[in-house]
């Protein structure tokens, strides 16, 4: 641990955690042994995203913040449709075959280098991914892509088969403290900030930076821990806002994924104190198959109901 707050310190301007991965990269940089695809492997919040952006700053040789504005720097995630004003359920093949053409045209800087990253690429469509499986296969000299998911099996095969993949693991609770200690937090509160990201350091900074987004995580903690012991009848009004939003079904969807992962990291704290063991199996299961099966239209009502039903 001592070594790990060693390295966190030295970038810690940048990103919380992931030394070895750091280290890793100041390796192949230094030896200039860089691959032409990346895929960051993670929960989300836990860095992935920061790592690529640290990566593509130093490789372009400007400051993190400035990246959007580097002709060199190309960010690619999932957008609100301009026509319809809500979001759209995936990636699209326009986003992608934007990104190749920008990708093939020469660096701004002479024999610089040009860099991409696509956020929760499980997201992209099957036609987006066919085209971006083209580029991995003859990848341009000096062009580096970076995948970011949460879940690689979502991933053609094909696709991760041409990507270095790079695993993050939970970033240590006694780092997230210390970032949060040197933004001038309170001890007690970064501390409790620190416990409740469980190894994620996005959720810690976005409480610390949006105090309301943390009060509603704490009500929802407390809304899983009211379900238990409650009549089917008694959950079903206890989660019945969830279901509230009819205008923007995709919307709705990922707001419902992140009360389900908000969940499960609740329901596993609670494995920890002892409490629910016999039921881990069945719950989590179930959360686990809810959140995948929400992407596939099915209907988020009965997903959650067949959860309330496992739980005691």
């Amino acid at each position: 641990m001592l070594r790990e707050i060693v390295l966190f310190f030295i970038y810690m301007k940048d990103i919380i955690g992931h030394s070895k991965i750091l280290s890793f990269f100041d390796k192949v940089i230094k030896n200039e042994n860089l691959s032409h695809a990346y895929c960051f492997v993670g929960s989300e919040s836990v860095g992935k995203r920061a790592v690529a952006e640290y990566i593509a700053g130093r490789l372009l040789g400007v400051e993190k913040s400035e990246l959007n504005k580097n002709a060199d720097f190309i960010s690619i995630e999932q957008i609100i449709n301009e026509k319809t004003g809500k979001l759209r359920k995936d990636i699209s093949i326009e986003q992608i075959r934007e990104l190749i053409t920008r990708l093939y045209s020469r660096a701004f800087v002479k024999d610089g280098y040009k860099i991409a990253i696509i956020d929760q690429a499980e997201l992209m469509s099957r036609g987006a991914s066919n085209a971006l499986l083209k580029t991995l296969e003859e990848p341009k000299e000096k062009t580096i892509l970076f995948l970011t998911t949460i879940d690689e099996s979502k991933l053609l095969p094909t696709i991760q088969s041409r990507c270095q993949m790079i695993y993050f693991s939970p970033v240590p609770t006694e780092l997230i403290k210390i970032f949060l200690e040197s933004k001038d937090i309170d001890s007690a509160l970064a501390r409790d900030l620190a416990l409740q990201a469980h190894g994620m350091p996005g959720m810690a900074i976005s409480w610390y930076t949006d105090k309301e987004l943390y009060e509603t995580y704490k009500k929802e903690i407390e809304r899983f821990r009211s379900l238990q012991g409650k009549n089917f009848y008694e959950k079903l009004q206890a989660v019945e806002e969830l279901f509230g939003d009819k205008t923007d079904h995709i919307m709705a969807r990922e707001n419902l994924q992140k009360i389900l992962d908000i969940w499960q990291l609740q329901l596993h704290e609670q494995i920890v104190d002892g409490k629910l063991k016999n039921s881990l199996v069945a719950i989590n299961e179930d959360i686990k198959k809810a959140k995948d099966l929400l992407s596939q239209n099915v209907h988020p009502r009965l997903l959650v109901e067949h959860i309330l039903l496992q739980i005691p």
